[in-house]
């Protein structure tokens, strides 16, 4: 068994985020759009964003965290979740390092209570695609707010 494991890696943090004005109303199939024009980083980074199509590339000699912290302004009290996937339309899962972001029922009543990380979670080494968010399920006509961002931890390999 091993841990504690550590590696010495250069880091880059980068945030995208929505910016006034260009919030996005969203259904179930639509893909979650940040503005690329709000793009900051801490250095030199290999991350670019397409915020016409939503597709993160990614550079293939790096190793990534990424969170889509998401704020959703539901258009009825209906569940939603978002995943990750390729940019080819591909789900993944758990095992591919994606983590989606949904709201729950709370077991003790029938009224949906909403999960408090809201965050879409992707953990990926040396990456050959490219990813985007995915509404799988949301009322119709919610909005997808200027409150989200997308956090970004691109490190060496």
């Amino acid at each position: 068994m091993t841990f504690n494991c550590t590696r010495l890696s250069n880091c880059a943090w980068v945030e995208l985020r929505q910016s006034s004005g260009t919030e996005q109303t969203i259904s179930a199939g639509d893909v979650l759009k940040f503005d690329s024009a709000t793009k900051r980083s801490t250095g030199g980074d290999s991350v670019s964003y397409n915020n016409t199509t939503g597709v993160l590339s990614l550079s293939s000699s790096k190793r990534y965290w990424v969170q889509a912290s998401i704020s959703i302004e539901r258009s009825s009290n209906n569940l939603y979740q978002i995943n990750w996937e390729l940019s080819d339309g591909t789900a993944l899962s758990a095992s591919d390092g994606s983590f989606p972001a949904y709201n729950h029922i709370n077991r003790l009543s029938t009224f949906p209570h909403i999960n408090s990380s809201f965050v879409a979670s992707l953990l990926i080494d040396n990456p050959s695609d490219s990813y985007r968010l995915k509404v799988t399920s949301c009322p119709s006509n919610s909005t997808f707010l200027e409150s989200s961002h997308l956090f970004i931890m691109e490190l060496s390999t």
